[in-house]
């Protein structure tokens, strides 16, 4: 196994339109580095504009005129954000119709519409003859929280516990940014068929256009296997607020507040997972699907999670949690958020 110290922190694998390009292969080890990738992705950003959706206007080449900023691409979020405004789904709705027919019915749509948006444009081009990219439809009162100034503010607040500030794992798409700070030395649970060592750190989530609010949260990860999980604690959850005016000197304060007590968190977090490999568990299937239910996460998930199951059978309440987590990996990030608090929180209500 590894040592902590010497694991490399995962590629941003997902940089989708409407970011700054990232150099090939580059790998933020760090907070700070991370922070910096942030904040070329943000100089690239328009300053958003407010306008009715009477005033915009689509083309046949389904991208969209943006009064006084120009032509603008979409992707598949404000697409998606797009078709809702208007009343339409758009794939199902335009699978057979022509570029002309599409542009004619999203424009009469839009003559009709009483709605007034925040629109959220990138400079960065996701098309031949655009100006930039449409990265999002928000409500004229958003108040997004900038990536940059969040990992900076969490890294003034967390160097104490842990100067070196390692990633963990890190991703951006077109609806959230998402990545796990190590906080403190590896946890190594004792005591039989022990779940090897584990990395406690901070889980940050957040959406500039309008997907999710922002949350933080405790978080474990495997080594031996890179699995993690939402810490199993009934107070796992550091913060999670809607995207209205955040104060950035206020989240500090909070979490410097909790600074103290993190690594006693943590720790009985660890504890909790090596406790569930005690736990056993006879209807593999059925708690699965309970989880999911709890979670109000959909059943299309049961089969993957089966399927990691069988790779690594373990029937415990332990086995349940790493199958659900080992299967979040194949999938987006936004998934992976979601069935991992989905597997932390099973085990917190069930110690």
């Amino acid at each position: 196994m590894e040592h902590v110290g010497s694991i490399v922190s995962r590629t941003l694998e997902t940089l989708t339109p409407g970011h700054a390009e990232q150099p090939a292969r580059e790998r933020p080890r760090t907070l700070h580095d991370l922070a910096r990738v942030f904040e070329r992705a943000e100089a690239q950003d328009n300053p958003d504009v407010v306008l009715p959706l009477t005033a915009l206007r689509m083309t046949e080449a389904e991208t969209l005129e943006v009064p006084r900023l120009g032509l603008f691409g979409f992707t598949d979020w404000s697409r998606r954000q797009c078709a809702a405004l208007v009343g339409v789904r758009y794939d199902r709705w335009f699978e057979n119709a022509s570029p002309v027919e599409r542009a004619d019915e999203m424009n009469r749509r839009f003559a009709r519409a009483t709605n007034t948006v925040r629109l959220r444009t990138s400079r960065v081009a996701n098309g031949d003859g655009t100006h930039g990219t449409l990265r999002a439809f928000v409500t004229p009162g958003y108040s997004p929280v900038s990536d940059s100034r969040l990992a900076q503010t969490l890294a003034t607040v967390l160097e104490p516990a842990d100067p070196e500030l390692k990633i963990v794992r890190s991703d951006m798409t077109d609806r959230t940014v998402s990545y796990v700070v190590k906080v403190g030395e590896a946890y190594r649970p004792g005591g039989p068929g022990d779940v090897g060592d584990l990395w406690g750190g901070i889980l940050v989530r957040n959406s500039g256009v309008g997907f999710a609010s922002l949350l933080l949260s405790l978080h474990l990860t495997r080594l031996v296997c890179k699995n993690g999980m939402t810490a199993p604690l009934p107070d796992a959850l550091l913060l999670k607020r809607r995207h209205r005016a955040l104060d950035l000197g206020k989240l500090r304060e909070l979490l410097a507040s909790q600074l103290d007590r993190l690594p006693a968190r943590l720790a009985q977090g660890a504890a909790t997972l090596r406790a569930a490999r005690d736990r056993p568990v006879t209807d593999i299937e059925g708690v699965v699907r309970q989880v999911l239910a709890f979670a109000d996460l959909p059943e299309r998930h049961v089969r993957s999670i089966l399927d990691a199951y069988a790779r690594e059978p373990e029937p415990t309440a332990f086995g349940i949690s790493q199958a659900i987590t080992l299967s979040a990996q194949a999938l987006s990030p936004e998934v992976r958020f979601d069935l991992e608090r989905a597997a932390g929180t099973y085990l917190a209500t069930t110690n």
